[in-house]
């Protein structure tokens, strides 16, 4: 306790530590602050810093979205592709990541280094050649590997889903992917060493043609490049500024000028023919309203310029 008295022998000993230089009259002492300790695992470095992390997630959610749409307008179903995780790890976790046989491709990453690997459920290829061949597009209960012919048609629409994915890079490069070769056994691929660090970005699809997972592999390596390179050519803000703003002046809007309106009964509309009048509920000398991406922007007069028509702004809403 802080208001004890101390016996004459405690007394002693603290004045024979002050002589001795054991002890400094008015030394405050301190507790011991332990050191937080950050764990790294050597084996899986962290390449990639926050900004290019998050650059790649934009570009994975765009690949999401482009995946959806190529495969809904290709098969003429409802699908819907969403990101799952963007994972880094050696080459050899991938392969063993996978138990079951799946439908593998060895991608050629022009003008990256080496190869990258586009992987695809192989109950979800089945669901969707049965589609493509004009069926239902349901996913068999027993999965079993893809024939020639099966393989053929799940070629053609890859092939069309990478050249959509393409659209997604252009912003850091140019690529030029194709798809080299088909496998069932993703460990004859061999598309990187074991030991090499690969970056696999998933997707999950789910729809008509029920539930699959695809998978792009990308080496680390070949895609550091590019992120340095694209890093390095960052443009300044005012000039960002600049390019969103011809962005916007360049963008097309629905224009719409509605010269009145009025009401009529089901029969009249029906019984409609050529050279019938239909009275409007505004005036000739009224001004008319300008309709802009379904929102009343301007009111204005209709003419004519030269042999088309025009609409002369009076006033707006702001």
């Amino acid at each position: 306790m802080s208001n004890a008295i101390l016996t004459t022998q405690e007394v002693e000993a603290l004045l024979s530590a002050i002589e001795n230089g054991q002890v400094l009259v008015g030394q405050k002492i301190e507790s011991k602050k332990e050191r937080k300790i950050q764990h790294y695992d050597f084996r899986r470095p962290d390449r990639f810093p926050r900004e290019q992390k998050l650059r790649l997630q934009k570009i994975s959610e765009a690949m999401a979205k482009t995946i959806g749409a190529t495969l809904s307008r290709f098969l003429r179903v409802s699908l819907d592709v969403e990101l799952i995780a963007i994972e880094e790890f050696s080459y050899e976790v991938f392969t063993n990541s996978f138990t079951d046989r799946i439908c593998a491709s060895a991608l050629s990453l022009k003008p990256l280094n080496g190869f990258g690997c586009l992987t695809v459920d192989l109950g979800f290829c089945l669901s969707i050649v049965d589609r493509g061949l004009g069926g239902p597009g349901k996913m068999p209960q027993k999965i079993r590997p893809l024939t020639l012919i099966e393989e053929s048609v799940i070629g053609v629409v890859l092939s069309n889903i990478v050249d959509d994915m393409k659209l997604c890079w252009l912003k850091l490069m140019q690529p030029e992917w194709k798809i080299e070769r088909m496998d069932m056994d993703i460990k004859s691929l061999q598309i990187a060493p074991p030991t090499e660090f690969v970056l696999a970005i998933n997707f999950a699809a789910n729809g008509d043609l029920g539930n699959g997972t695809i998978i792009l592999c990308i080496p680390v390596t070949s895609l550091e490049m590019v992120m340095v390179k694209s890093r390095a050519n960052k443009i300044e803000r005012k000039d960002e500024l600049t390019i969103i703003e011809s962005v916007i002046r360049e963008t097309e809007l629905t224009t719409i000028a509605i010269l009145g309106s009025t009401q009529i009964v089901l029969n009249e509309l029906i019984n409609l023919k050529a050279g019938d009048v239909l009275r409007l509920d505004n005036k000739i000398t009224d001004d008319i309203c300008m309709v802009i991406e379904e929102k009343t922007k301007y009111y204005g007069k209709p003419g004519v310029i030269g042999n088309k028509l025009a609409f002369q702004v009076s006033s707006s809403i702001m």
